[in-house]
């Protein structure tokens, strides 16, 4: 669980902070039904919900998909601290 926790605020935004010297080509694809997208980047893939990774980066998009397809309570707590996350923020503002 710990390491699902280390993944949610994990930023998109920070990825790649090593190659940001280079341009980059970066792939966004919305999950259908879903809150989530999938971010590709030099060849790997991840799924996102807003500015936070929920997965490890794989090879494929159809690995990602079906990552984010399943409704586990791994998920489910991810969600809700995403969720947590931004109301705190806005309520900060």
């Amino acid at each position: 669980m710990e390491t699902k926790v280390k993944q949610l605020h994990t930023s998109v935004s920070g990825m790649d902070k090593e190659n940001s010297s280079r341009e980059e080509l970066v792939k966004r694809k919305t999950v259908e039904k879903s809150p989530f997208e999938i971010i590709s980047i030099d060849g790997k893939s991840f799924g996102a919900m807003g500015q936070y990774r929920v997965t490890e980066p794989m090879e494929t998009v159809k690995e990602v998909e079906k990552e984010l397809k399943k409704i586990t309570w791994d998920r489910l707590v991810q969600v809700v601290m995403i969720l947590q996350d931004l109301k705190n923020k806005t309520d900060k503002k």
